[in-house]
């Protein structure tokens, strides 16, 4: 694609002719990120004040020229490489931090905020941003949010999704909206962290901010073995144990950090883990013992605490550096993603560890591993083609295999250009094609980032019937036809809010079965009929918990679908859900973090049965009561969310699961 000299001149007034690049050592620098993937774009522009994004989104929307958000570049998946061409928009000059509010708790920030930056402005305070990838010392906090990151601190604070208040989005035909957790109608902040910048331009963002805690202790301890250090997590997590971080490194990664970084990390040690606990001096003491004793049991030969601030930012100073380290061995370093339940991840590298000597290729291994995501970096020349391709092939049986384990493709790093054959494996076709739709509703025009996330010319695995519950089948059986015969579908639980049935209500309360209860991954899988009260006693006398209000009298699939309870929204790990032509759409599981595609528990969220039936859904448990809040009812309208009318309009055509309030 060029771009046309009309639209240049209107970009040059815009934002300045200094503003406006188009020669070649700008547009090849621009062609890349840390993956393998290059894309020229046809001009560059450089934005200084975010007031003019809606302006400059709109010339480009008016001439269909494509569009890439771009600030630090350090995604490994090719997410912002211009891969239809089109103009990328550097935002990284937009890094102000407009407000800090300590006692409301957020900070108001632009999207080119380095992620260390704002902690250091927070550290005085006494408070901190949770999210911490390991590249926050260049990482932005709208990069966070566009691949939704995470980093070590996930398993007990949560993803940037679940830290991020408010944004504030250009859409891709220059609108712009302000995005809440907390508004009614589906949940399209928690659907735009992780979309890639495929869905607008993020402008402003509101992110939360938290005390720092009163004590912080961290621990190194060593293990003969990666398999015994992983296999530890398990045991945490079944304690109901959550520590503030749990990182797991291979020997491979400590020799390398400690070349590079000098860490202080014992290099005779197959394996170890950083572990670290916050709270009181009480919590950290109790926690230490227990802590401390499960390490043991699976044989770990050393388990040490740092005396200082010193000797504990040191041990994180090298965690920090592994991608550095391995990036000074060779030219080339390729980074996978997967992430699988935490009770496969002793199985899932065992594989790994096949795959990657079938191919010949030297990889280090380090985890999140509270979260059960890894991030193996393999290391090579991509100047040799054929070394290249060997590297290429193992990542993708990698991703395959976290897959086969009841995985996903990426945890945090996302999709971009280079997992998108992937997709097709872990994700069948109906879902994939849900996933089209939402894209196509919300930027019909392909204008944002487009190429990313979505197969080309792949369409997605084959689910087998014999794999659903029979009444499932019914049910999606019955709104096919109803679909056909252009009837009108109204989605019911108990009827706590509708008083009275009609001929047109399709109920899930048919399906009222707990299906699993697991403690090894603190999880529950649960049919959406499943009155929450009955589901609040039956995790009662497992010994565990969910943030599920008492005195909500309907059904589990009623309180989601009414985004009626705040903190069970971030606890969806997965969900079956029915749309409107009958398909069945699967997504997600027992996954701590999930960053492959559209994250369809927060569509369906709030969506008051609007935009499909949901069958069953998968969240995370807790060994300790949690808090629990019951909101009113709020309906989404059509009028005052123009998202869910397009998406409504998408998927249901035929305005067949439309059903007014008081309808």
């Amino acid at each position: 694609m060029k771009i046309s000299h009309s639209l240049l001149q209107a970009l040059q007034r815009l934002l300045g002719k200094e503003n406006v690049q188009t020669d070649e050592l700008s547009l090849q620098l621009n062609s890349y990120d840390c993956s393998q993937s290059r894309h020229r774009p046809d001009a560059v522009v450089k934005v200084t004040d975010a007031a003019v994004l809606p302006d400059l989104v709109r010339l480009l929307a008016q001439a269909k020229v494509p569009f890439i958000a771009r600030a630090a570049a350090t995604n490994h998946a090719g997410s912002c490489a211009a891969v239809q061409g089109g103009v990328v928009i550097n935002v990284n000059a937009l890094d102000q931090i407009y407000q800090i509010h300590p006692q409301q708790g957020y900070a108001d920030v632009a999207p080119g905020v380095v992620t260390a930056q704002l902690q250091a402005q927070l550290q005085p305070l006494g408070f901190f941003y949770a999210p911490d990838p390991a590249s926050e010392a260049v990482c932005t906090l709208g990069g966070n949010l566009a691949q939704n990151a995470s980093g070590a601190r996930c398993m007990k604070y949560g993803n940037t999704a679940d830290n991020t208040l408010q944004a504030d989005l250009v859409t891709p035909q220059g609108y712009c909206l302000s995005l809440r957790h907390d508004a009614p109608g589906p949940d399209w902040l928690g659907l735009l962290a992780g979309s890639e910048g495929t869905l607008g331009l993020i402008q402003k963002m509101r992110i939360k901010i938290l005390p720092q805690p009163k004590q912080v202790k961290t621990f190194l301890t060593t293990f003969d073995s990666l398999e015994n250090a992983v296999q530890t997590v398990s045991d945490l997590a079944a304690q109901g144990l959550i520590p503030r971080c749990v990182e797991a490194m291979d020997q491979t990664t400590t020799r390398a950090v400690e070349d590079f970084a000098h860490a202080g990390y014992p290099t005779e040690a197959q394996a170890l883990l950083i572990l670290e606990l916050d709270g009181t001096r009480q919590q950290i003491a109790r926690d230490e013992k227990l802590l401390q004793a499960l390490c043991q049991a699976r044989g770990c030969q050393s388990f040490t605490a740092a005396q200082n601030e010193e000797e504990r930012e040191k041990l994180w100073r090298g965690r920090r550096a592994a991608y550095s380290a391995m990036a000074a061995l060779a030219p080339s370093v390729a980074v996978g993603d997967g992430t699988v339940p935490r009770s496969e991840l002793a199985q899932t590298l065992r594989q790994v560890r096949r795959i990657l000597d079938r191919y010949g290729v030297r990889a280090s291994l380090l985890f999140h591993a509270g979260d059960g995501n890894f991030h193996p970096q393999i290391i090579f020349d991509s100047r040799n083609k054929e070394q290249t391709h060997r590297v290429s092939k193992a990542l993708q049986e990698i991703l395959k295999a976290c897959i086969d384990h009841g995985g996903t493709l990426s945890g945090e790093h996302g999709v971009g250009i280079e997992k998108r054959a992937v997709m097709a494996y872990q994700y069948s076709r109906e879902t994939l094609h849900l996933m089209g739709q939402i894209k196509k509703a919300l930027d019909p025009d392909n204008l944002a980032n487009p190429g990313k996330i979505l197969p080309v010319g792949l369409e997605g695995k084959v689910t087998l019937q014999a794999e659903n519950h029979p009444e499932v089948l019914r049910l999606a059986g019955e709104i096919k036809r109803r679909a056909g015969q252009r009837e009108k579908i109204r989605v019911t639980g108990t009827r706590t809010q509708w008083k009275t049935a009609t001929a047109a209500d399709v109920s899930a309360r048919s399906l009222n079965r707990i299906l699993d209860i697991d403690k090894t991954n603190y999880t529950a899988t649960v049919q959406a009929g499943v009155k929450v009260q009955e589901l609040l006693l039956a995790l009662k006398q497992q010994g565990v918990y969910a943030p599920l209000p008492p005195d909500y009298p309907g059904t589990l699939g009623g309180l989601i679908s009414q985004k009626r309870c705040p903190q069970l929204t971030p606890c969806l790990t997965g969900l079956q859900v029915i749309v409107p032509n009958g398909d069945i759409i699967d997504y997600g599981g027992k996954l701590m973090k999930n960053a492959a595609g559209y994250n369809l528990c927060r569509l369906f969220t709030g969506a008051c049965g609007t935009l499909g039936l949901i069958t069953h859904v998968t969240f995370k448990i807790y060994a300790k009561p949690v808090e629990a809040q019951l909101l009113p009812w709020v309906w989404p309208t059509r009028e005052n969310d123009p998202w869910l009318r397009a998406v409504q309009d998408r998927l249901d055509p035929q305005h067949l699961f439309l059903v007014e309030e008081n309808a």
